[in-house]
């Protein structure tokens, strides 16, 4: 008999993975509690072959999940699963994360209710409702180059298949694993470059996903890392040398007041960040940050 063709989800959740089983349990444990199940799970594994088998076997059916792998790179790996999304809506759960019940239908409402909208971001809370993985907007807004910085991480961007595919996906010189020393930026040069596009982004404040807090282990280091791909992220798209200075100068009074508190690891943490944001805006190539189109990108390519 020919294979039984489904008919094509509404949403796809994206989701790149490596190192994590627990924190991916919970994840499927999650979706399996979502009001709206019309939604399937891409799942692209970075990890030795046969490492997830056991987990995926539980939950393939349920969750309808098609299992990839790729080569290291979160931006790769989500370029990979972008070209095998077939929900109109698209969104990228981190495997450490999870979801509200209500999340997916609220994606869905959002969406219907914006036609205008290629892109809908919002919060990440912890379990104790306190702000995770970033600071964010205090209010629904639209979403523009001022304020793109607190309007959400990729955990709490949604997106439009079509708007993702003709921006060229994500730029794999970025985020966690790229083979560049510009280990973040990767959401926020996506969205920018929808921007770029005259596509519209809107922030609502009432959008949640969970995410623990990030472990103190290794703050020092990933504020590095982190610098380094804000201040590229800053290059490629045309923030100038006094926006350059204004954000230096917030580094710097944060530190400072973070001093005067006695407390030298935040201090720490905003010398690295004026560090490397300034080794990352000097390190793009004078003329490059004209555009990203140079920019070797797996989907799309």
């Amino acid at each position: 008999m020919p294979p039984v063709l489904r008919p094509p989800p509404l949403v796809s959740l994206l989701v790149c993975t490596k190192g994590r089983s627990a924190q991916l349990e919970r994840l499927f444990e999650s979706l399996l509690a979502q009001t709206c199940p019309d939604f399937e799970v891409v799942l692209v594994d970075q990890n030795e072959p046969g490492t997830l088998e056991p987990i995926v076997g539980r939950y393939r059916d349920r969750l309808g999940i098609d299992h990839a792998r790729s080569a290291p790179g979160l931006s790769r790996a989500r370029n990979v699963g972008l070209a095998r999304c077939r929900g109109d809506l698209v969104a990228f759960p981190d495997d450490d994360c999870w979801y509200p019940p209500g999340l997916v239908a609220e994606v869905v409402r959002l969406f219907a209710e914006h036609p205008e909208a290629d892109a809908v971001t919002g919060r990440t809370l912890d379990a104790t409702g306190r702000e995770s993985l970033g600071a964010f907007l205090a209010a629904d807004q639209a979403v523009d180059r001022r304020n793109v910085w607190f309007s959400g991480n990729s955990n709490g961007l949604f997106v439009r298949r079509a708007a993702a595919r003709a921006v060229g996906g994500f730029d794999e010189t970025l985020g966690v694993g790229a083979p560049t020393p510009f280990r973040s930026g990767e959401e926020t040069d996506f969205l920018l470059r929808l921007l770029a596009q005259g596509r519209r982004v809107v922030f609502r404040h009432g959008l949640v996903v969970h995410h623990d807090q990030v472990a103190e282990a290794g703050r020092h280091t990933r504020a590095a890392d982190y610098a380094r791909g804000f201040g590229r992220v800053l290059r490629l798209h045309r923030y100038g040398l006094l926006y350059l200075a204004f954000r230096l100068a917030r580094f710097t009074a944060s530190g400072t007041r973070a001093l005067l508190r006695r407390d030298t690891g935040t201090a720490r943490d905003k010398a690295l960040w004026a560090i490397g944001t300034v080794a990352g805006y000097c390190a793009v190539r004078r003329g490059e940050g004209d555009t990203v189109a140079g920019e070797q990108r797996a989907f799309g390519r």
